[in-house]
């Protein structure tokens, strides 16, 4: 049975790589992979009637993303909510950013579930845990082992709730192994365009699209 249903609203969820400037785009949704899984879904699925709504933050850690929930997510009433954050969890490791700071494992995980089970008792009914994206293209520092053990924990809760799980950190590690001649990113953390096709495309191939 397919996760997506006629007629479902999908909201995606996350920091700065889901936001993508959505604020400044005509349709709320950016230019990032998320506008891109729209388009695809327009083409391939209209006469599933699918609305996509954005609401990612650039800069949220798990923390800025419990403190929104109830507006940007329960209140939306999603069908299907897809979420990718842990980033800037990581990254804060390098600095204070905003009185941003880093968050622990521990946290990172308790923040997660929190997200997940308020979710599902507003109503979800199909979750979608993408793993936390890149913070550098240099796969062995302590930010990508960091980001690795992250990723280790949303691969545990999609087991746990059975989610959908998207393997993005592990699309973008392979990507970057294999097509070194590619820029996958701009800076180490943000995709470029071709960097937000690959999450695209990861997260249509999970879902079966």
């Amino acid at each position: 049975m397919s996760a997506i249903k006629n007629n479902d609203t999908i909201l995606f969820q996350g920091d700065s790589i889901t936001d993508c400037g959505r604020v400044s785009a005509a349709d709320n949704l950016g230019g990032g992979y998320v506008a891109m899984i729209r388009g695809y879904l327009q083409v391939r699925h209209a006469d599933k009637k699918l609305t996509i709504l954005n609401r990612g933050v650039g800069g949220n850690r798990t923390t800025e993303l419990l403190e929104r929930w109830d507006a940007d997510c329960v209140a939306l009433k999603p069908d299907v909510l897809s979420i990718s954050i842990g980033v800037n969890d990581v990254w804060r490791l390098r600095g204070m950013w905003n009185n941003q700071t880093y968050v622990t494992i521990d946290e990172y995980k308790a923040n997660y579930r929190k997200l997940i089970d308020r979710a599902l008792a507003g109503g979800v009914r199909q979750l979608v845990l993408m793993s936390p994206t890149t913070i550098t293209e240099d796969n062995d520092t302590e930010l990508a082992r960091l980001l690795d053990e992250r990723t280790e924990s949303v691969i545990a809760f999609a087991k746990e709730y059975k989610a959908v799980y998207v393997p993005a950190r592990e699309a973008q590690k392979k990507a970057i192994r294999e097509a070194k001649d590619v820029r996958w990113t701009s800076d180490g953390c943000h995709p470029t365009t071709a960097g937000h096709a690959l999450l695209a495309a990861a997260w249509l191939s999970a879902l079966g699209l």
